[in-house]
């Protein structure tokens, strides 16, 4: 959508990135080769406040979702919020044309519908997952993620570069109206719980009912705001969950940057480096959600290691992958490969981080995850903002760097952390106040049950 040439024209850093990185400005076959430039002259600072307003669209409505899911149901949440984030999507372009403040506030629109899916998907899952199966099935509803920026970052490149649509505004209208109609598939196929379904077999209900920590159908009892703002646990899958957002953020937001003002990859080169991580992050999510649950089953190892290895396997991944293009500076390829090896290493933290909130709180996976995302998406969003300040006047390859360091610090001090503090056993604060005192009455019930047996034997003895 931007024209780089003209706003690199505008500043004294255009000839800073050419003597950074010089590139060959020749295709295979000796010809002359020109990128079609885009027809916005938006500075990075300006390009870096759009592609954060979603992110702060997406802060407003994180806590509201889990509350809405939790109080009002998940699926309503999920449709309203799909169904406004869709709109604004193909309302972009127009947005677009008219002002780059007015296409700020389409963003930040749609990342306030896109805000209640989180929340909304982990109280789906605390209703439908079995706790054995929970890592498993949300890998596999997670990769959706994966599946959908794979083909979105194949085919964006390729509908920027022709001209259906009028070019780059065609990816708003398609993938805004394919959301549309994932919103009516929804409407029609999607179940709040394992009870609303029509046509589900009785043996499928009772094995989903009998391994849930408790019965999520009924009215959920009232939030222990005070134990959970005071659990270190829930401030260590906080931290966890703000550096996969930063590591999306980066991914979807910032990375195309960085290959096409500093590396210099054509449009169609730098979707297909933005959409090659996805393909091994479904291999982590499968693999890594298949792996866990075969530990899970066979008592190798428990839930709480499990997310905790995965998650820091994540962090590691995308820290040494990120060091890698640190070093490799202009080597155009070897920085573009290692960064599709820094991204892929995200598919683990769907078995991480990721649904640790339900993991802690089945109950209240609603509110948990919201708060997080909350938190996280206000990182999120000051993320690009940093680095359009940062490269707003110097676009240099020693900027970039600064931006890599700091990337590196955040991501692998939250996995270390979630590895110290972190937790994915069931918390106290889980239940409600009256049944956790029914199961202490009833631990001290049964403590008691043999000592009365004994007491009754004596007597007998005494009595013959």
């Amino acid at each position: 959508m931007v024209n780089n040439t003209a706003v690199n024209a505008q500043t004294n850093s255009s000839i800073t990135v050419a003597s950074s990185c010089p590139v060959n400005t020749t295709d295979s076959g000796g010809q002359s080769f020109h990128e079609k430039e885009g027809e916005f002259n938006w500075s990075p600072a300006i390009q870096g406040y759009v592609l954060g307003a979603r992110f702060l669209g997406y802060v407003v409505t994180q806590m509201p979702g889990g509350l809405l899911a939790q109080t009002y149901g998940a699926k309503k949440t999920l449709v309203c919020g799909l169904f406004l984030s869709s709109v604004a999507h193909v309302l972009s372009p127009f947005a677009a044309w008219t002002s780059s403040y007015l296409m700020m506030v389409v963003q930040f629109l749609k990342g306030f519908g896109q805000g209640f899916l989180p929340s909304a998907h982990c109280v789906l899952s605390a209703n439908w997952f079995p706790s054995p199966e929970r890592g498993l099935l949300n890998s596999l509803v997670l990769s959706g993620y994966s599946v959908g920026s794979l083909l979105t970052g194949f085919s964006a490149g390729a509908l920027c570069s022709s001209t259906f649509l009028g070019g780059w505004p065609s990816v708003f209208y398609i993938h805004g109206g394919l959301g549309l109609l994932l919103c009516l598939c929804f409407q029609l196929f999607l179940f709040e719980s394992p009870r609303c379904h029509p046509t589900i077999k009785e043996a499928e209900l009772n094995y989903i009912l009998q391994n849930q920590e408790m019965d999520l159908s009924e009215k959920r009892p009232p939030i222990p705001w005070k134990k959970i703002f005071t659990s270190v646990p829930v401030y260590a899958m906080m931290y966890a969950v703000i550096a996969i957002y930063w590591i999306g953020a980066h991914f979807i937001l910032i990375q195309p940057i960085f290959l096409g003002t500093i590396l210099r990859f054509s449009i169609h080169e730098n979707g297909i480096f933005t959409s090659l991580p996805f393909i091994f992050q479904l291999i982590f999510i499968y693999s890594g959600g298949w792996v866990s649950s075969w530990l899970n089953n066979h008592n190798y190892v428990g839930v709480d290691k499990v997310r905790k290895g995965c998650n820091l396997l994540c962090c590691l991944g995308y820290s040494l992958g990120l060091l890698g293009v640190y070093f490799a500076g202009c080597d155009r390829w070897t920085s573009a490969f290692l960064s599709v090896a820094a991204m892929s290493f995200n598919g683990f933290s769907s078995t991480g981080c990721m649904i640790t909130p339900v993991d802690m709180s089945p109950t209240f996976a609603g509110t948990l995850m919201g708060l997080a995302s909350t938190v996280a998406c206000v990182a999120a969003f000051l993320f690009p903002v940093l680095v359009g300040i940062m490269t707003n006047e110097e676009q240099t390859l020693e900027q970039w760097n600064k931006i890599f360091m700091l990337c590196i610090a955040l991501i692998m001090s939250s996995g270390i952390i979630f590895c110290v503090f972190g937790s994915a056993e069931v918390q106290s604060w889980n239940y409600p106040e009256n049944e956790e005192t029914d199961k202490n009455h009833s631990k001290e019930k049964k403590m008691e049950e043999p000592t009365e047996a004994i007491a009754q034997s004596v007597d007998a003895v005494m009595h013959l």
